[in-house]
């Protein structure tokens, strides 16, 4: 069982309190490096209770300013040591429940230990020091994550956690627990907090448990629980990567694509690019905001470039893994000499050094200020939006110093209220600018047509029809009419239940193309190979969820929203839908139709919103004929 001391030093500098879990490395460090006293406060196997203790003795020595230490402040410490540590006990027994009777002790303290005691010798081979913290450098990871990873690459230290404790006290890493611990306290009552290190999640996602590994009162994560168990007995690693990668240097960066750009595509590629290239700017954060069809991910490429030709890593955060394993291979193709690698949980390459990462935004918590440039992909979409957890993952992968760059079609209203500028015009009216030091706006498809704007049918008792069976006109004639022409449609409804029950009503309606009907979702088993038939066009008209609003180009295709004024679909859920439509050059139109049940608000925004860019493209068009 593992243990971890906590201290007090004494030296050159303030009186500050440390944990660790080896103390004679501490002692030949700091001896080493400024000739410091260090006096032992206490040992515990809960390296959560040694970090609360820690801020404790943080707080108590900033309000005594003191600069030595005698046996009656060293006795005081220990005495606020002792009772944090009863408070504790008596909060997390309040809290658990179990079967045992009677008072418990459930976080053990020792005040009286031997200090020579912490392990074997401090002096650690220097090509081993450097050996692990080039391997784990700009990771953050669970302490049996780590050895997995040092595993991998043949690396075998017999005194591990002496070399990592002194990667710790050289500023080099740090680490913390799993589930940090704190006693809140109020004058009503005090309160048991916790928090998850790696993901952030509060008390209401921390399972308490009596553990097996420490052998007393102990919590995990059930947030992240699918990447390991997150704990308060287990260290969690991090490690800021502080220089670039010495491989491929100057060369990951050719950029082998033959494509070309349109000139609104150039301008906004180039923005972007200026904005990696500005190492003195204020903004860290932009936002390509470019419309369904622009050609989002070809608006990137001059920025990797950037980044790579500084010798600099890069990460694609995006929130699904079938995204990932088709992006991977792309951009594996257009940076030819670049080690590109797909992050996802099953994925064999997570562990792999690269220049170019492609990950799902879940996988990007085992990252530590490793990227100069993350770019996040989708940003509106699940399970990112309005996700804390995954917000403060990305934002940890961004090196110090280093850029974020969000591309979205839709992207969310917090997000325009922070990076995109607005201009009033002289009636007084205000639209969104086309650029600014922290967003660029491509209103406009590649191949320079307008966005189909959708139609909007109101049918009341709609419900009631469907179950019937009964023919809603307009959405017979609409479908019928794509079909006839030769066009495949998307249909989507807005629950997994909805879409059996849409497919039968559907092969009733339309009997002569029933053979060509599908329906899929996302826990279909048979998901990957319908869509495939479906780009094939070996099937014709598609009943889906929301699992196909982005992501999937069908030329010669038209939308209908059925149920429009559910929830789910809400306005940027509805313009995306809407973009599936007339996304191929020889085929820049088609139709989308709204049915709702009722007048809702998210189908007349999503038909405001294409309105509006399709505006500001015209102006785009005419601003550069009369030039």
């Amino acid at each position: 069982m593992r243990e971890y001391l906590l201290y007090v030093k004494v030296g050159r500098e303030p009186i500050q309190a440390y944990v660790t879990p080896c103390f004679r490395v501490d002692q030949h460090f700091w001896q080493e490096k400024e000739g410091s006293q260090l006096y032992v406060i206490g040992r515990t196997p809960s390296l959560a209770m040694a970090f609360s203790l820690r801020e404790r003795l943080h707080q108590y020595l900033q309000e005594r300013q003191a600069s030595t230490v005698n046996e009656q402040a060293l006795a005081g410490m220990r005495q606020i040591a002792l009772t944090g540590v009863r408070e504790s006990n008596a909060l997390y027994g309040h809290t658990f429940s179990d079967d045992q009777s009677g008072p418990r002790e459930w976080f053990a303290w020792r005040e009286r230990v031997d200090e020579q005691d912490g392990g074997s010798s401090p002096l650690s081979n220097r090509g081993d020091i450097e050996q692990v913290k080039e391997v784990l450098a700009g990771r953050a990871l669970l302490w049996e994550e780590m050895e997995r990873l040092l595993q991998t690459h043949g690396i075998a230290v017999p005194d591990l956690p002496q070399l990592l404790q002194r990667l710790v006290l050289s500023g080099d890493a740090q680490w913390l627990p799993g589930v940090r611990l704190q006693v809140r306290k109020s004058w009503l009552r005090h309160s048991l907090e916790l928090e998850c290190t790696r993901c952030g999640s509060g008390k209401e996602k921390i399972e308490l448990t009596t553990c097996h590994t420490c052998g007393q009162g102990c919590a995990y994560c059930t947030e992240c629980i699918g990447m390991g168990r997150s704990k308060c007995c287990t260290p969690f690693l991090c490690v800021p990567a502080k220089r670039a990668p010495s491989s491929h240097t100057g060369h990951a960066g050719r950029l082998a694509w033959s494509g070309r750009y349109s000139r609104d595509q150039e301008v906004a590629a180039d923005r972007a690019r200026q904005f990696v290239l500005n190492h003195w700017g204020r903004n860290v954060e932009f936002l390509i905001w470019a419309v369904c069809g622009a050609g989002k991910t070809e608006l990137l490429f001059p920025s990797v470039v950037a980044a790579l030709e500084q010798g600099e890593r890069v990460l694609i955060a995006t929130p699904r893994k079938d995204v990932v394993l088709e992006l991977a291979p792309r951009i594996q193709r257009v940076f030819p000499e670049a080690r590109v690698i797909a992050v996802h949980g099953s994925s064999k390459e997570k562990w792999e050094e690269c220049d170019i990462a492609i990950a799902t935004t879940h996988q990007v918590m085992r990252f530590y200020q490793r990227f100069f440039l993350v770019v996040l992909d989708e940003v509106d979409a699940f399970p990112y939006h309005q996700n804390p957890v995954l917000y403060r993952a990305v934002a940890r992968a961004v090196k110090t110093g280093g850029r974020l760059l969000y591309l979205s079609a839709t992207p969310p209203r917090y997000l325009q209220k922070r990076l995109v500028a607005k201009k009033k015009s002289l009636l007084g009216r205000s639209s969104y600018a086309l650029y600014s030091s922290s967003h660029v706006l491509l209103p406009g498809r590649y191949h320079g047509h307008a966005l189909p704007v959708p139609q909007i049918c109101t049918v009341s008792g709609l419900d009631k029809l469907l179950a019937a069976g009964r023919v809603i006109t307009p959405l017979h004639d609409m479908l019928k009419a794509s079909l006839d022409a030769g066009r495949q449609v998307f249909v989507f409804v807005p629950r997994v239940e909805e879409v059996p029950r849409m497919l039968g009503y559907l092969q009733v309606m339309l009997p002569d193309y029933r053979e060509g009907m599908a329906g899929v979702h996302a826990s279909d088993p048979a998901r990957e190979e319908k869509v495939m038939a479906f780009r094939e066009k070996a099937v014709k008209l598609m009943v889906t969820t929301t699992i196909l609003e982005r992501g999937v180009t069908i030329p010669g295709s038209d939308v209908a929203v059925v149920g429009a004024q559910a929830p789910v679909f809400d306005e940027a859920s509805l313009v995306q839908i809407a973009g599936r439509v007339g996304r191929s050059p020889d085929d820049p139109k088609g139709t989308v139709l709204f049915v709702q049940s009722y007048r809702a608000a998210a189908p007349q925004a999503a038909v405001r919103q294409i309105t509006q860019m399709n505006q500001l493209a015209k102006q785009l068009r005419d601003r550069r004929e009369m030039a």
